[in-house]
């Protein structure tokens, strides 16, 4: 088992959705992206939710409503906006399960 870092940048949470084994994995590092006070952490939650729809056909449901509730905290949010379409897609596209 790989051990997982306490503190993330967006890159990492974005590389350990694209690499993890499962989705458990992602459990950690979304949660630090959903109560991150940086809009590029939580953009990368988002990005990391659409990558986990892609790979494992399911995504943490509470933690995505929690990270899309969350745009509308930044000034960026019309610039975050377009992750969570591309990731609501994925959803849609793949037929991702929420857990």
């Amino acid at each position: 088992m790989i051990e997982l870092p306490t503190r993330y940048a967006p890159a990492d949470i974005v590389k350990i959705a694209m690499d993890c084994e499962d989705l458990d994995a992602l459990a950690a590092p979304l949660e630090f992206a959903s109560t991150a006070n940086d809009p590029w952490m939580v953009n990368a939650g988002i990005l990391a939710i659409g990558h986990a729809a892609r790979r494992f056909k399911a995504y943490p449901a509470a933690l995505k409503d929690t990270l899309w509730a969350r745009i509308h905290d930044f000034p960026q949010a019309e610039q975050l906006r377009p992750a969570c379409l591309a990731a609501q897609e994925d959803i849609r596209h793949f037929k991702a399960k929420p857990v």
